[in-house]
């Protein structure tokens, strides 16, 4: 042996990493070849990291109760679901066939740890689609989630 090794941390990551989330809002199920999409309000243009590092990004499904139309509200269950963004490319994929319990048109997709390369290497102008908003949380409101809402529907 008798090697120096060197060993290297990028602190920054991991310190802002877990600082944030990527929330926004499943607009539509697709159902293709056997495979199941969620489609999101949101995509690579706010949330980058996903696609440009290669792998499934973890996230929940954040169940929403409200359903404003008179039909039945379209649901999956116990599926693997691929979440894709709005752009009009294949490329934008943010979690592919990643087994979920439920999903609902108009429920929430968090894409967690969402803090460090995420926002800042996205092509925010992409298509001229909407930025999202950027909601920055009290110490109350991080321990308390329920009194926090937005009306927008894709935010960090």
């Amino acid at each position: 042996m008798g090697e120096d090794i060197r060993l290297q941390f990028e602190c920054g990551r991991i310190l802002t990493a877990y600082h944030a989330a990527y929330v926004c809002e499943i607009l539509d199920l697709k159902f293709v070849h056997g495979r199941t999409f969620a489609l999101l309000r949101g995509g690579t243009h706010h949330f980058r990291l996903p696609s440009s590092w290669g792998h499934n990004h973890p996230f929940l499904i954040l169940p929403r109760d409200a359903w404003p139309h008179p039909w039945p509200r379209p649901e999956c269950r116990d599926i693997n679901l691929t979440l894709a963004g709005e752009l009009c490319t294949p490329k934008d994929v943010l979690a592919r066939n990643v087994p979920v319990e439920r999903a609902r048109i108009g429920d929430l997709a968090c894409f967690l740890m969402a803090g460090a390369y995420g926002w800042d290497i996205s092509h925010h102008d992409f298509l001229c689609h909407p930025h999202p908003q950027h909601v920055y949380l009290t110490a109350y409101e991080h321990a308390n989630p329920r009194v926090f809402s937005t009306g927008s529907t894709s935010f960090y």
